[in-house]
């Protein structure tokens, strides 16, 4: 049997991923979201995410809503440690204050859009503010990849490791196994062909595969949005949970995962 918590990235962005998220949720095909704070959503969204369980973390947010700047000026500062040290634990805390002010509670686990969560200089003062803020109650997503592809292995080389490394070190909760990585221009055959391969390679100790569906939509628009539409098509398809069967998969959550360390 293979342990997943499957996570939509990307809560708040649009009504289209929100409904997606819902609707996922109710048809118990995911078991976790990430809220981008500075996003939209209605009240009795969160309340029926809550009501359904789902774990609900913080989408830490330099390149989309809070866009400080592209995704490669920032990786380039923060390697260089050219980033304002206040603005960084500034940003931080205004985002986790108002992920709580909007979900009500604190945020069960932490990761980052596009991955900044584990740059130079942002992974170590987040790590220092959810502990100063919630101990260790409060995970973080590791992007150790389960995958084979260069993609995934790049993006835990941009601070992935050291990150895994500081984790360890404080005992904070995270995963150990990590998929969901593509260059969003698979078609619906390749995407099922990608999730079998991720099911498949899934540990026994667990992975969190993440993805980012939205429901068929022209009220808005983003650089994935045709991705994100067969992402939708996929996870609610019979064909999804026949392969989630087949690799004998079952559902966890944060609280089962992190316990498999």
């Amino acid at each position: 049997m293979k342990p997943v918590m499957i996570n939509v990235d990307d809560l708040g962005l649009s009504a289209a991923v929100n409904e997606a998220v819902i609707t996922l949720a109710q048809m118990q095909r995911i078991q976790a979201t990430s809220f981008m704070s500075h996003g939209a959503i209605a009240s009795d969204a969160i309340n029926e995410l809550h009501r359904l369980n789902i774990d609900i973390g913080l989408h830490l947010d330099l390149t989309g809503f809070h866009s400080v700047a592209s995704l490669k000026t920032i990786l380039i500062y923060s390697y260089c440690h050219r980033l304002s040290e206040t603005f960084i634990i500034n940003l931080i805390n205004q985002q986790l204050d108002r992920f709580e002010d909007i979900i009500g509670r604190k945020p069960v686990f932490i990761d980052g859009h596009q991955h900044v969560h584990q740059f130079p200089q942002i992974r170590n003062n987040l790590v220092a503010i959810i502990q100063q803020r919630y101990g260790n109650s409060v995970g973080i997503r590791s992007t150790k990849p389960i995958q084979t592809d260069l993609k995934a292995h790049l993006i835990y080389h941009l601070g992935g490791k050291q990150l895994d490394k500081i984790l360890q070190k404080k005992g904070i909760v995270h995963n150990c196994a990590f998929a969901g990585v593509y260059n969003f221009n698979a078609d619906a055959k390749n995407l099922a062909h990608k999730w079998e391969e991720w099911f498949e390679a899934t540990p026994a100790n667990g992975a969190i595969i993440m993805c980012h569906p939205a429901v068929p939509s022209t009220s808005w628009h983003d650089e994935i949005k045709k991705a994100r539409e067969i992402e939708w098509q996929w996870l609610c398809s019979d064909a999804f949970m026949q392969c989630w069967q087949q690799k004998q998969c079952y559902s966890i959550k944060w609280k089962n995962l992190v316990s498999k360390f």
